[in-house]
C-alpha cells in the first residue's frame, strides 16, 4: 500500500491493499454475499465526495511547501531528489516543468513509490493530476481533478494555493477493487497494492505492502457495518466505517487529525 500524491488518496490508501491471499471459496461467498461484506467490490468513481479535504501548496523561489500535509514540510523544487522524513517516503523530487505544470515523484529506500503530473488549466481555476503508483504487483494509474479555492502567494507558481477535490475521472481497474473474505471471526482484505488479515475486535495488525508503519484493527459494529481504525506510532491516522446494503458498500473515511472526510460507494461484483 503506497502513499499517493492524489486528490483521491483516501480511496487509494484504503483500497490499495496486493493480493496477499486468494479470493473466498465459492461456497463461503455464496453463503454470505447476500447480506455480508464478503465478495469483490469495485469503487464507483463518480460517487466520491469530500468534506474539509482541501489541499494547500506553495511553489515559489525554488521551494515547494505542502501546507496541508500532516505535518507540513518544504523541499527544494529543483528537479533533484531531496531527503525527507515522511511516513513511507524518504525522498521526493519536485520539478517545475513550466508556468502551469509541476511533476512530483517519491521514493522509499531507493524504490520508486509513485509520480504525478499537476497541470493547471489556462483559466487558473482547475488542476488535473495524472498519477502513477508503483506496487510490487505492477503499477496503477489515475486522473484526479481539483478546483481552486484560493490563489497562491504573489509571484508563486500556478499550482500554488488552496484546492478542493472535484472528482476522479480515471483509475486503473486494479486500484478500484478489493476482495474481502471471512473465516469465522477472521477477515482478510486483499487487493493489488497490499492487504491484511485480522481478527474482528482483535489487536491491530501490520499491512502487507505498506512501508509507513501503519497498523489496522477491524471490528464489527452492527449486522452489516464494520469499522477499520488505522494507527501509526500510537496515533490514530484514519477511521473507515463500512456499511453493506445488498450489493452496495458505502465507505466513510475520516482522518481525526484534521477532520477531513471522503466517502464513496462500491458495488459487489
Amino acid at each position: 500500500m503506497k502513499t499517493t500524491m492524489t486528490a483521491l488518496a483516501a480511496i487509494t490508501l484504503v483500497l490499495g491493499t496486493a493480493a496477499c491471499s486468494g479470493g473466498a471459496e465459492s461456497d463461503t461467498a455464496e453463503a454470505t454475499a447476500a447480506t455480508g461484506i464478503v465478495g469483490t467490490w469495485t469503487v464507483n468513481l463518480d460517487s466520491a465526495e469530500w468534506e474539509n479535504a482541501n489541499s494547500n501548496y506553495a511553489i515559489a523561489d525554488g521551494e515547494y511547501t505542502c501546507n496541508s500535509c500532516l505535518p507540513p514540510y518544504s523541499v527544494a523544487a529543483d528537479g533533484n531528489w531531496q531527503s525527507v522524513d515522511r511516513p513511507g517516503l524518504d525522498q521526493v523530487m519536485i520539478t517545475v516543468v513550466d508556468d502551469n505544470t509541476v511533476e512530483l515523484a517519491s521514493r522509499f529506500e531507493g524504490e520508486d513509490q509513485g509520480k504525478s503530473v499537476w497541470t493547471v488549466g489556462e483559466d487558473g481555476q482547475t488542476m488535473t493530476i495524472n498519477w502513477t503508483n508503483y506496487e510490487d504487483a505492477g503499477e496503477t494509474t489515475g486522473t484526479s481533478m481539483m478546483t481552486r479555492v484560493e490563489a497562491g502567494p504573489d509571484g508563486s507558481h500556478a499550482a500554488s494555493g488552496e484546492w478542493a477535490p472535484a472528482g476522479v475521472s480515471e483509475m486503473s481497474d486494479e486500484a478500484r477493487s478489493v476482495t474481502i473474505t471471512e473465516d469465522g471471526d477472521t477477515i482478510t482484505f486483499a487487493s493489488f497494492g497490499g492487504g491484511y488479515t485480522a481478527t474482528l475486535g482483535g489487536d491491530a495488525v501490520t499491512i502487507d505492502g505498506d512501508n509507513s508503519g501503519t497498523m489496522v484493527a477491524i471490528e464489527k459494529t452492527g449486522d452489516n457495518t464494520y469499522r477499520e481504525t488505522f494507527t501509526r506510532d500510537g496515533e490514530t491516522t484514519g477511521v473507515n466505517d463500512w456499511t453493506v446494503d445488498g450489493d452496495t458498500l458505502t465507505v466513510v473515511a475520516t482522518d481525526p487529525r484534521d477532520d477531513s472526510k471522503v466517502s464513496w460507494t462500491a458495488t459487489r461484483q
